[in-house]
């Protein structure tokens, strides 16, 4: 039901887009509510309707090497922790947290 309403609204968003006229005058020429051609141009236009695959949302990333940085540190401590990406831009921070860990 749910396809067949769809495709409906579907049908006359596009014969609206092909007309030289309001969506108002066009709503009352076929005697269409106003507010749910809107609802339905919205829903229907900005959001498609899925392809019938049934997807998690996620998208596959590939994550590039950053060039021009230098390789991180990693300190190993003797109780078993490690502190990892040691930069010169944290160290006033690595100094702090390795007081903490010792």
């Amino acid at each position: 039901m749910t396809t067949h309403k769809h495709q409906f609204w579907r049908d006359h968003i596009t014969q609206w887009q092909n007309a030289e006229t309001t969506q108002l005058a066009y709503c009352r020429q076929h005697q269409l509510c106003p507010h749910k051609f809107g609802y339905y141009k919205r829903i229907l236009v900005t959001r498609p309707e899925p392809t019938g695959t049934n997807s998690s949302g996620f998208v596959s990333v590939q994550v590039l090497p950053q060039l021009n940085q230098p390789e991180s540190l990693t300190l190993h401590f003797d109780n078993g922790l490690r502190l990892s990406g040691i930069a010169a831009d944290n160290l006033g921070l690595v100094k702090q947290l390795t007081q903490v860990l010792s």
